[in-house]
């Protein structure tokens, strides 16, 4: 029979208990669906493209808001969200800035409907950060002069004269594609290879990616250089044909798609997407909260603190009902 000290115990062990799978729910609180991308609009990474899902609706007389947040705290607001659960936006830089060479730190925040204030209000409902490490190695990719950007500059030059029916001049590019889409999956490769990614499962499976995407673009661009040799020694009707080929070639090299815009499945990775999987590299996940790099990187670490006191005092706390049964029953 217990006694009212081991109901006593047993009744706080329940209340750790309840407190661990709390702080654990909270720690690993879901993030949204989706993701806040970079793309091209008018210029390089001058486009925010937000689509996220299960965010929490909100009460009437309040919206979400992006936020683009620089190195030096200065605050962009990518527009409203709307209440949730859905939330989709695009921002376009007016002046083509490259957003992404800019910003590693995306923020939603709370905002009253009918705000004067173009300041943010500070209630942050959900952020994420991109590392400064990947962000290197995105600036490698698609910064000035970089690896896939050269990739797919080269490949719309290789498809134009594919056009223009200049075979010659579409196999003299494929050389420079070769050598970019090698440097794109070096680039890649030592994100996964060294402590760049900080364990971060979405960068890792989107490097993998380029990596793959790296090495269909050198298949594709042998693919045309074989179909530009057949045009070079065909003639007539047979060179009609083979000029087709090279374009239907040269189409899946730089889009990775058929000339009619269906994409293939079995080699859907050509230079554009290359180009697109490294500007996902600084693509935003957000979770509850404010990220680290602008939230209180205590939090974290309090709570992990009170995970493993919890865990302390649910082991000792039954140990001592465990001996006291014992006791009784000896």
């Amino acid at each position: 029979m217990f006694t009212r000290r081991k109901l006593s115990i047993s009744v706080a062990l329940m209340l750790a208990l309840t407190l661990l799978m709390t702080l654990s729910a909270s720690a690993q609180a879901p993030a949204l669906g989706g993701t806040a991308h970079f793309r091209d609009a008018n210029a390089a990474s001058d486009s925010l493209v937000v689509d996220f899902t299960r965010a929490a609706v909100l009460s009437h007389g309040s919206t979400y808001e992006g936020w683009l947040i620089d190195t030096d705290d200065n605050k962009l607001s990518t527009g409203r969200l709307g209440r949730g659960p859905f939330l989709q936006g695009e921002y376009v830089s007016p002046g083509g800035a490259d957003l992404l060479a800019r910003y590693s730190t995306f923020v939603i925040t709370v905002e009253p409907l009918d705000d004067p204030d173009p300041a943010p209000s500070g209630v942050i409902a959900y952020g994420a950060a991109t590392r400064g490490a990947v962000l290197s190695h995105v600036s490698a990719l698609v910064g000035e002069g970089g690896a896939a950007t050269a990739v797919r500059n080269h490949a719309a030059q290789a498809l134009a004269y594919a056009e223009a029916g200049d075979a010659d001049a579409a196999a003299g590019m494929l050389d420079g594609i070769v050598a970019s889409a090698r440097e794109s999956s070096a680039v890649a490769s030592d994100l996964l290879f060294s402590s760049a990614s900080g364990g971060d499962e979405n960068v890792e499976a989107t490097a993998n990616d380029i990596i793959d995407a790296s090495n269909n673009v050198i298949r594709l661009a042998s693919e045309v250089r074989d179909a530009a040799s057949r045009v070079s020694s065909a003639s007539g009707i047979e060179a009609e044909q083979e000029t087709k080929n090279l374009l239907a070639w040269a189409s899946r090299l730089y889009s990775g798609t058929d000339q009619d815009g269906q994409a293939l499945g079995e080699d859907p990775y050509g230079a554009v997407h290359l180009y697109e999987l490294s500007q996902d590299l600084g693509a935003f996940r957000p979770n509850v909260g404010a990220p680290p790099a602008t939230g209180d990187s205590l939090v974290p670490m309090v709570a992990l603190a009170a995970l493993v006191l919890g865990a302390a005092f649910v082991l000792s706390g039954g140990l001592v009902v465990f001996r006291s049964r014992r006791r009784a029953f000896a």
